[in-house]
């Protein structure tokens, strides 16, 4: 694991960066995980041939999270439609990938589901 004192000044950023080293291994699914009780995020991106899992020590708020996600991808797929599917549901995709975003914010959890076309 991997620890990032930054990610309370910039966790957009942060975010961005861990996971656009991840893009050419094609995570499926990147979770947020945090732990309320002492404000630690862990992030998990799976794959195919990919199981990396980072632990910041900082509390790594949803839409920052979601954020660095969609950036990274954007810059490496190009443009994503945003498509509103409920309240906590959104889907972003273009003719190369789809990234489907699902918090359960009362978990602590927010998953992140990729499809690559």
């Amino acid at each position: 694991m991997k620890n990032y004192v930054d990610a309370e000044k910039d966790p957009t950023g942060i975010v961005k960066k861990l996971v656009s080293r991840c893009i050419p291994a094609k995570p499926s699914r990147i979770s947020l995980k945090l732990n309320w009780n002492d404000k630690r995020s862990l992030i998990n991106l799976n794959g195919d041939n990919l199981d990396q899992t980072a632990e910041y020590f900082h509390a790594i708020d949803f839409t920052s999270f979601a954020n660095g996600v969609i950036e990274a991808y954007r810059e490496a797929y190009g443009e994503l439609k945003e498509i509103p599917i409920s309240f906590r549901e959104t889907v972003y995709k273009n003719d190369k990938l789809s990234i489907d975003l699902y918090p359960t914010g009362s978990a602590g959890i927010f998953d992140i589901f990729l499809v690559y076309k």
